[in-house]
């Protein structure tokens, strides 16, 4: 067996897992990372980065039928799914050779195999046949194993008909019809690309609204987006049978209605990484779900053990698990820092995009803010007219008595990139006087932001109230 040592060990080299590691190789910490598959993880390999490769094709399409309002005519088009596939592949491996690149440069170690804990301080990785054959000595030690999409009863997961967020972007072929189990933020991106391409999708959703977690004005507006596509969706209905036939699968619904779909999708939420993994012998805590219980600087119950990502289940977001890598790499070099997550902004790539970041108008007065909110559409913008990205709007969500910036929603062109106009000036703890403020350029998108941080104020210009 191979014995090697480190300051720290990293077991998982997601994007919890490498950014810590690259963080703590700055900080002059001797770093090893146990992965048994590639680097990058789910959301490189299986998730953010390709998904949004497929979600970039379907833009394009929406761009060429829309052409023509441009005075652009386009005949017709006929979409390669075997080289969008290629390209969606390309794009992963570059990224992926890219983060090997980054471990050389900062001397991080890579071992391939599956981690476990053998120790408080001591890490083994298994090869293939659950042998171990190499055991990591280290000071300290991050977990960053990720979660994983499981099967729902009726559904069992197969890799071929039935699909998890794997499976279906390896498919060889665009399917006539998909069923989605699930109108969250996975369902409903997976919606808007494959109607896109040309499926017949369908959701199912349990709750009384698809993207139950966005303000409920903006899950209205992509409600309406979908079904335009032509997405027809189920709100408050479970599946409670499903029988396999020559083309398909017919699902037989709660209120017994049959949906027949050749593919099916299930997206409905993801469970931690954490069997097998070691932690009951070493003594870790974990909660009734399985995830792993840390501390305001992601440290568990075990001194030098830390865990970050989607294993401690707070937002399953890979920029919120690098985020977290950041902190326990800086806190195990001895900087004592404390997570917070007041403001953290995340975007859905559904077409219109979402951005969101901190509370919205709901949740600020549950919490006894006095709240007051500005909003602006995209109608009212020059830059939304010019490229034909109307639909939408722009929220803004305040305190009125401090001016302090509490939240904000948005929904239409490039809402991804300008939600983190509002999450710099929440970081900064602008009030929303300074954002209003702000001379913004002309014409540009951006100035959407400034007009609803006016409108709080009541001093939108291109708003009439």
């Amino acid at each position: 067996m191979e014995i090697k040592n480190a300051d720290l060990c990293v077991i998982g080299g997601g994007p919890g897992g490498y950014v810590a590691a690259i963080r703590a190789a700055k900080l002059g910490l001797r770093t090893i990372v146990v992965e048994k598959e590639f680097l990058g993880g789910t959301c490189l390999n299986w998730g953010c980065i390709p998904t949004k490769a497929l979600y970039h094709v379907a833009e394009k399409i929406d761009e060429i039928k829309k052409s023509n309002i441009f005075g652009i005519s386009v005949p017709g088009y006929s979409l390669d799914f075997k080289k969008v596939m290629e390209r969606k592949d390309k794009v992963v491996i570059a990224q992926r050779q890219g983060l090997s690149y980054h471990f050389k440069k900062n001397n991080i170690d890579l071992v391939n195999g599956k981690g476990k804990l053998l120790s408080q301080n001591s890490v083994g990785v298994e090869d293939a046949s659950g042998q171990v054959k190499t055991r990591i000595d280290a000071k300290n030690i991050i977990i960053a194993t990720g979660s994983f999409a499981g099967s729902v009863p009726p559904f069992i997961l197969d890799g071929k008909d039935i699909l998890d967020n794997i499976g279906i972007l390896s498919l060889e072929q665009i399917p006539k019809s998909l069923l989605i189990v699930g109108g969250g933020v996975i369902g409903s991106e997976f919606a808007n690309i494959f109607s896109t391409f040309g499926s017949e999708v369908t959701i199912i959703e349990i709750l009384p609204r698809i993207l139950s977690t966005e303000d409920i004005e903006v899950s209205k507006v992509i409600f309406k987006s979908l079904e335009k596509k032509g997405v027809k969706i189920f709100i408050n209905t479970t599946v409670k049978e499903i029988k396999k036939g020559v083309d398909g699968f017919i699902c037989i619904t709660n209120d017994g209605q049959q949906i027949s779909a050749e593919k099916i999708l299930i997206s409905v939420g993801r469970k931690p990484l954490t069997n097998d993994l070691g932690l009951k012998e070493v003594g870790i805590e974990t909660d009734a779900k399985g995830f792993i219980v840390v501390d305001q600087y992601l440290k568990t119950n075990i001194q030098n053990i830390y865990a970050v990502g989607d294993v401690i289940g707070n937002y399953q977001l890979a920029h919120v698990a690098s985020f977290e890598g950041k902190i326990a790499a800086e806190n195990i070099a001895g900087q004592n820092k404390k997570i917070n997550y007041k403001v953290i902004p995340w975007a859905v790539f559904t077409s219109p995009e979402i951005g969101t970041v901190g509370l919205n108008e709901k949740q600020a007065k549950e919490k006894g803010y006095n709240v007051c909110f500005g909003l602006f559409p995209f109608s009212n913008s020059g830059k939304a007219y010019i490229t034909g990205e109307t639909e939408g709007f722009i929220k803004i969500v305040t305190d009125k008595d401090t001016g302090e910036i509490l939240g904000a929603q948005m929904v239409g062109p490039r809402c991804s990139d300008l939600v983190h106009e509002v999450a710099v000036a929440m970081q900064g703890e602008m009030i929303i006087d300074n954002l209003a403020e702000t001379v913004h350029s002309h014409p540009t998108l951006s100035e959407a932001v400034m007009e609803a941080a006016e409108d709080c104020l009541g001093l939108a210009t291109h708003i009439t109230r």
